[in-house]
């Protein structure tokens, strides 16, 4: 289990220190002398950079990041490669010279890859994970003071904490609770830092938070905005290329045959020996594996290929046969239950092969294509091209006309829209509009009486007090879908952090350049990912752009759940979630025993808060935190 701490420039942070292991877990001092970072991270995931009094810690795996500077102060043995360091030791200076650690932010905005940073100067701290939330921070009071964290859970045995059951109804929600409800901790006191945020903390412990990233004006054409994204993410895989092949290491990447994982492949094929890996599942409408094959045979080699790994048959395990056996720690309910043990055979089968890092395409959904939300947007700016393309969605989609018009006219402003979805938790899908600030907001049949209470309770306090992450609807509902798929991939990484996952879609700066590019450009409902096919035109064969579908396991989830059906019923029996008063056991029981499509993302979702809760009891801090 890898985590780290940040701890205040103050007399207290020595005893806390001494409560999360003392100086077995020591990383890095104030220039005061005082504990500043504690944890357990591999020496090669901490640079330290140094300008006086000044320090600045990266954290991330090399490979991810791209922010370095020549005679960094190598914690505990690191070997980093050095990048061009102007930028960093120019920003340092700044930040010696005058107590201001907001200049931090030309830095962040600028460093590639995906790292936390903490700052360290004047006898202030100040910390940030990621804009897309892939990196999170959590903070908690503990002692009078300010402590942060990568981990809610490691705050959670730090503080005594017990788990959040508001929080707890909040991930019941159908479609996944809405912004800010999705950076609730699941722990009582933990806060999570907003993503593209960041806290200062004084000497005395106190914190100030403050945004260091906005959301890019979404105005760029395709023709540019392709180019941007194409720059973007050809440089987010060549820094994964150029660390491994630094290590004289093969690098690994998923190929499911699908658009975005097939990109990657052919983005980093050209400059190192690229291992590939393509799961075949049971699902006779997947025909993943076809334009797996296809894309292999038109890969360009180095010279040394790397080898072709392919899992099927008997060698993919079932959905959920991971159901039965306590997970990796998470500090949240991790909906990867229904695959786990699919991903445990792929890093397995990776780990044969001598591989450390492999790319994966997780995110590219979510970053290259807009969301419905943008034709409210659309309609006035540009009604002609609003009309054509609302027709499209309504063929695809099957919206009525008359729902569709109240989408369109809806001006209700984003605080308004929570309270009404909270009136309505409980009420048909076509009791809301099908797209605008977000997707109905919904409970499961299963969900009792006190999960509708309190899941209300949420959404009409963020209602008074929250605004939306964009004033454009379409804007605000994409970002919300990134977070939250980073959200996923978050908690997919602390299960599975052998082989690590880079994750390029989910960089930063290739969320900015998708994002800027024009929604209707991103959403069109006549070509399929036209952001990325145009991108790619010059790195992927044309014939492998083309393809229109995607793999399906929807066979697989079934046949997952009935091979699996009676370690998922002792979940249910036994149920946490029940005890809490959020479900009635018996509804979840029958959905389990008779799936319905419409209502399958939900009983994934709650099955994996019932496995999380059966194992997520955090243990007192004098256990071994590793």
């Amino acid at each position: 289990m890898y985590w780290f701490v940040a701890l205040p420039d103050c007399p207290v942070s020595r005893p806390i220190l001494e409560e999360l292991g003392g100086s077995g877990v020591l990383i890095a001092d104030h220039a005061s002398g005082r504990p500043w970072l504690a944890g357990r991270l591999p020496a090669t995931w901490v640079r330290i950079h140094t300008e006086g009094a000044v320090r600045l810690a990266v954290l991330g795996r090399t490979a991810e990041v791209n922010v370095c500077a020549p005679g960094a102060m190598r914690a505990r043995g690191t070997d980093a490669r050095e990048d061009d360091s102007a930028p960093l030791l120019s920003a340092l200076g700044r930040i010696r010279d005058l107590p201001d650690l907001n200049d931090l932010d030309a830095l962040a905005a600028s460093a590639r890859g995906s790292c936390h940073m903490v700052l360290s100067a004047h006898g202030k701290s100040r910390a940030q994970g990621t804009a897309s939330g892939l990196r999170r921070l959590y903070r908690a009071r503990h002692h009078g003071v300010t402590v942060l964290a990568d981990r809610a859970d490691v705050l959670a045995r730090l503080t005594g904490a017990s788990v959040e059951t508001r929080a707890l109804a909040a991930q019941l929600l159908v479609a996944g609770p809405p912004s800010p409800l999705d950076e609730l901790s699941c722990w009582t006191g933990i806060e999570a830092v907003p993503s593209g945020s960041a806290v200062t903390v004084d000497h005395q412990g106190d914190q100030r938070l403050r945004s260091w990233w906005q959301l890019p004006a979404a105005e760029a054409p395709l023709k540019q905005g392709s180019l941007t994204v194409a720059e973007a993410l050809s440089a987010a895989v060549d820094d994964r290329v150029r660390a491994e092949r630094y290590q004289e290491r093969t690098l690994g990447c998923d190929l499911s045959g699908g658009l975005d994982s097939t990109s990657l492949a052919f983005l980093a094929a050209p400059s190192c020996p690229l291992a590939t890996l393509t799961v075949q599942y049971t699902d006779a409408a997947n025909d993943d594996p076809l334009w797996a094959a296809r894309a292999r045979q038109l890969l360009p080699s180095v010279g040394t290929e790397g080898p072709s790994l392919f899992l099927a048959g008997g060698h993919v395990p079932a959905q959920y046969a991971a159901a039965g056996s306590a997970p990796s720690p998470t500090d949240a309910p991790s909906p990867l239950l229904r695959g786990r043990a699919v991903l445990d055979a792929g890093a397995a089968e990776y780990t044969r092969h001598g591989i450390s890092l492999h790319l994966a395409g997780h995110g590219g959904d979510e970053v290259l294509q807009a969301t419905p939300g943008y034709l409210h947007g659309l309609v006035r700016r540009q009604p002609a091209q609003a009309v054509r393309h609302m027709r499209g969605h309504r063929a695809r989609r099957h919206w009525s006309l008359g729902s569709t018009l109240r989408a369109l006219t809806d001006s209700r402003p984003y605080g308004r829209w929570l309270a009404d979805e909270a009136r309505l938790l409980r009420a048909p899908e076509r009791a809301s509009a099908p797209f605008g600030w977000g997707e109905p907001v919904r409970l499961p049949p299963w969900a009792g009486p006190e999960a509708e209470t309190l899941v209300a309770g949420l959404l009409n306090e963020a209602a008074d007090s929250n605004q939306p992450l964009s004033a454009d609807r379409g804007q605000h509902h994409s970002l919300h879908r990134v977070r939250s798929a980073a959200q996923i991939y978050r908690l997919m990484r602390q299960e599975l952090h052998t082989p690590w996952v880079a994750l390029p879609f989910l960089d930063d700066r290739v969320v900015e350049a998708c994002l800027a590019v024009r929604p209707s450009h991103r959403g069109t409902p006549y070509a399929y990912k036209q952001l990325l096919t145009t991108a790619m035109r010059s790195t992927v064969p044309g014939e492998l752009l083309a393809r229109t579908t995607k793999g399906s396991t929807d066979t697989d989830f079934y046949d997952g759940l009935r091979a699996h059906r009676g370690a998922l019923a002792a979940l249910v029996d036994r149920s946490e979630l029940a005890a809490r008063g959020l479900i009635e056991p018996a509804a979840l029981r029958r959905a389990l025993l008779v799936p319905a499509p419409h209502t399958s993302t939900a009983l994934e979702d709650t099955l994996a808060c019932e496995h999380w809760l059966l194992h997520c009891v955090p243990e007192p801090l004098s256990t071994d935190l590793s």
